[in-house]
């Protein structure tokens, strides 16, 4: 029996992060934004968004597409350190105390995630997973990364190592499906995997290749139950993932706050589904949530929901 978890930019937004249409009214505050990029972002708007914007710039502008990739960086580290500073009061603490989100997250077998900040390495690392999960976990880690050190100082980045890669034993996996704002390549850049072709990108990426094959293959075990918080569904190639998931008898819980409404979000242009794949993907629903998700994990009624996702668990 597998439990896994997928979250996106709707799930630091619980905590202030920035969500895709938010991100675009940030980089047109930029000081160094241009006239070609502020076009190409207004361009976007209405459908693809900053995502698109970076796509067309990569095609047309080498100079607008390295400025609105810093820009973006710019827009992370801003995130990471408001993550980094601010101590959530008591409603929406991720840890130590209350412990009600720590607790829920150490429930996963493991957690996957399209975002590239640091919310979780900040507040849930630290926040003692192995109190949370009663012994199971012995700490939070990800895979396949080693700490880059400057005289013998952590940099506060990482980087990928060389395969093969491999899970550490009794911790529980944090997949960065899409890289990080604090990984770098080997050139010193940032490794963050945005635009509208990404699956292409994370074919080149040893690492990240290997990070979907793992979501792959966890969504294709008998009796594997998702739980995707916040995502929009509009990554063609992890709405593939899963669909094949689905077909396979994986079940999927969605917390969002356009509850099982947020599947309409799937559009032709960006992942053509048949009405017999809808239909597919309809029925692996267990249920959904519309709460806010801060709001869930401390309210017992809306809980009595959500727990059906963890029949055999406490």
């Amino acid at each position: 029996m597998t439990r896994i978890i997928l979250t996106g930019a709707g799930f630091s937004h619980n905590w202030g992060g920035w969500l895709a249409s938010e991100a675009m009214e940030y980089l047109l505050g930029c000081p160094e934004i241009t006239q070609g990029i502020r076009a190409t972002l207004w361009k976007h708007k209405p459908y693809l968004g900053f995502e698109g914007a970076l796509e067309e710039l990569a095609l047309q502008s080498t100079q607008d597409y390295q400025t609105l990739n810093r820009m973006l960086e710019g827009m992370f580290n801003a995130m990471n350190n408001a993550f980094g500073d601010f101590e959530p009061g008591q409603h929406n603490r991720i840890g130590p105390q209350p412990t009600s989100v720590r607790n829920f997250l150490c429930r996963f077998d493991a957690i996957f995630t399209l975002n590239q900040d640091t919310l979780l390495e900040r507040k849930y690392q630290t926040s003692d997973v192995r109190e949370g999960s009663s012994g199971r976990w012995l700490g939070f880690h990800s895979p396949g990364l080693f700490k880059e050190m400057n005289a013998g100082v952590p940099t506060g980045y990482f980087r990928p190592h060389d395969p093969p890669f491999a899970l550490k034993e009794r911790y529980q996996s944090y997949f960065k499906l899409h890289g990080s704002s604090n990984w770098r390549t080997p050139n010193g850049s940032s490794l963050l995997i945005m635009g509208l072709s990404k699956n292409a990108v994370i074919d080149g990426i040893e690492l990240l290749s290997w990070y979907r094959r793992q979501f792959e293959d966890m969504l294709h075990r008998p009796d594997t139950h998702l739980m995707i918080i916040g995502y929009s569904f509009r990554d063609k190639h992890i709405n593939e993932i899963i669909l094949k998931g689905a077909r396979n008898g994986t079940k999927l819980f969605i917390i969002d706050p356009r509850g099982v409404d947020v599947l309409e979000n799937i559009d032709s242009r960006a992942f053509h589904l048949g009405s017999e794949d809808r239909s597919t993907l309809q029925n692996s629903i267990l249920g959904a949530s519309r709460r806010p998700f801060l709001t869930s994990v401390s309210n017992q009624i809306e809980m009595t929901k959500i727990n059906r996702f963890f029949p055999l668990f406490p």
